[in-house]
């Protein structure tokens, strides 16, 4: 395996005397995920198995005790076990970063002006992206290092479309990595370019997609579609791609309400997003056939959000600019959001729509989930991690641990078709991997204390321990 992750539980010495199904308590001042939110000195007893390590019990030290008893007059093997001490971390399953562009990862963090708006950025992206498979598989591949870095175990990527060309090079580098998700292979197609992009597409479900497919079936990474967003995708092509990824079960997603730009194209048909597809050579006034009638992003999109709602749900990105009726249409259509703190601030949403409504949308029961974006947004070049966008919106919302946990965990999870249960810490799960969190040091509370360190994560165990 190329990815190199050396988990605390692989250095931590066996038992002296050999014992079947190798066991192991692991002891922390707390211990959390999205079912049970916090629990105060705590204790997991893991059991090594061949998918994994499988949690026989947790709970409060005490709880603990009485369950390993029980469980010790029916094997006789729990009676005496070794034990792992946690000191100062808070032990949560493994993360799920639901949107990120790891293809991106050589270019680092790069300073930006939201003043200056959100294209001109685009074009230093446009300008520093690989565009061939090697180069683009050793993106992903960094990308992936620093993931693992950050504690993430699943990530919904997105495959950039390098000078239009459709590439699943990322979806490989993916499937070859212990982590697992969803590879989402962008395309654009409006105006001029719109019947081009069907075609790229077609050829591509039909002549690459089923060997790509079937060579990482076992890998636990999927291929997907991402229609760019609104101001880049016409809504036929939305229209025809959704059909054809959902004949072939694959799943869907898309920038959505993202930038006071797309919000001005959809809505007027006017500003710099039009200015930009007339530089690039693709508008046409066929465009304003869709567009230019008021609507919000996420009304121009309902029919597509909504065409497949009971089976295949779509998960967008962002979602920064979001009125009541727009977080209505989302509940509606059980459409999954993936919101990212970081690069929101980045960009200075908040100056153009107000706060991000994350916590109204949990509410009204849209699954949010949390994203990174790419490394350019972050302010931690050495990671990509969600466990940042959780401490940022601990310490800026005062968001509850259970909520954060949910929508770094499970929710993301969920949105890329994983299992929930295994981002859990309950019993006879088989968590995808454990990580403990670095507390404060001197800070009087577990979890606020671990939400308030700058440290990056450790890995506890990560994935099979075959």
């Amino acid at each position: 395996m190329p990815y190199k992750v050396q988990p605390l539980l692989s250095v931590h010495p066996k038992p002296s005397e050999p014992t079947p199904n190798h066991t192991i308590r692991v002891n922390a001042p707390a211990i959390a995920d999205a079912q049970s939110g916090v629990i105060e000195h705590g204790s997991v007893i893991l059991r090594e198995t061949k998918a994994g390590y499988q949690i026989l019990a947790s709970g409060q030290h005490a709880q603990v005790d009485n369950q390993l008893r029980a469980m010790a007059q029916a094997d006789k093997t729990l009676d005496s076990i070794p034990e792992l001490t946690l000191h100062d971390r808070v032990l949560i399953p493994a993360l799920a970063n639901a949107h990120t562009h790891l293809d991106l990862s050589h270019i680092g963090p790069i300073a930006h002006d939201p003043g200056e708006g959100f294209v001109k950025w685009v074009d230093i992206i446009r300008a520093n992206r690989k565009d061939d498979d090697h180069a683009i598989r050793e993106a992903v591949a960094l990308g992936i290092e620093y993931s693992l870095a950050g504690g993430s175990i699943a990530v919904g990527d997105i495959a950039g479309a390098p000078a239009g060309r459709i590439t699943d090079a990322p979806a490989h580098e993916l499937a070859e990595s212990p982590i697992l998700g969803v590879s989402y292979l962008e395309f654009f197609g409006i105006g001029k370019t719109a019947p081009g992009a069907i075609k790229k597409i077609e050829h591509y479900l039909r002549e690459t997609y089923p060997d790509s497919a079937k060579s990482i079936a076992d890998s636990g990474v999927r291929i997907g579609l991402q229609p760019h967003a609104p101001n880049t995708v016409d809504r036929s092509v939305y229209r025809w791609a959704c059909a054809a990824a959902r004949s072939r079960g694959m799943p869907l997603s898309t920038h959505l309400a993202e930038t006071p730009e797309e919000r001005e194209l959809i809505a007027t048909g006017t500003g710099p997003q039009r200015e930009l597809l007339e530089r690039l050579g693709v508008w046409d006034d066929s465009i304003l056939d869709h567009i230019g009638r008021g609507h919000h992003p996420v009304e121009h999109l309902r029919e597509i959000l909504d065409a497949d709602k009971e089976h295949a749900p779509m998960l967008v990105a962002h979602v920064n600019d979001a009125t009541d009726d727009a977080i209505a249409i989302l509940a509606s259509t059980n459409t999954a959001v993936a919101y990212c703190p970081r690069a929101s601030a980045y960009f200075g949403a908040a100056t153009h729509f107000g706060p991000h409504r994350y916590q109204d949308m949990l509410a009204a029961g849209v699954r949010v989930c949390l994203g990174t974006d790419s490394i350019v947004n972050l302010d931690t070049p050495d990671r990509i991690s969600i466990l940042d966008e959780l401490r940022l919106l601990a310490r800026r919302d005062e968001t509850d641990p259970k909520s954060l946990l949910a929508m770094g965990t499970t929710n993301g999870a969920a949105a890329l078709g994983l299992d929930e249960d295994r981002f859990s810490l309950a019993a006879d799960t088989v968590p995808l991997g454990l990580l403990a969190l670095p507390i404060e040091p001197g800070h009087p509370n577990t979890w606020s204390g671990a939400m308030h360190s700058s440290e990056p994560p450790e890995w506890v165990c990560i994935g099979s321990s075959a």
